[in-house]
């Protein structure tokens, strides 16, 4: 997926996929064009955000 179609993803609040689980873009950094996601849980306490480029999500 590009930059701007994660963009989206986030700002709409849509879930991706990474390595087959579905997960939530919570943030994004322009300079690097890396967006921050976290797993889609029952509890969000359990799960940790991770740093990925776009182009690893679909």
């Amino acid at each position: 997926m590009t930059f701007e179609e994660a963009l989206k993803h986030e700002e709409n609040n849509v879930p991706v996929f990474y390595n087959g689980r579905k997960y939530y873009v919570i943030g994004h950094n322009e300079l690097t064009e890396q967006f921050t996601i976290r797993e889609l849980s029952g509890n969000p306490y359990f799960t940790v955000p991770v740093d990925v480029q776009p182009e690893d999500l679909s």
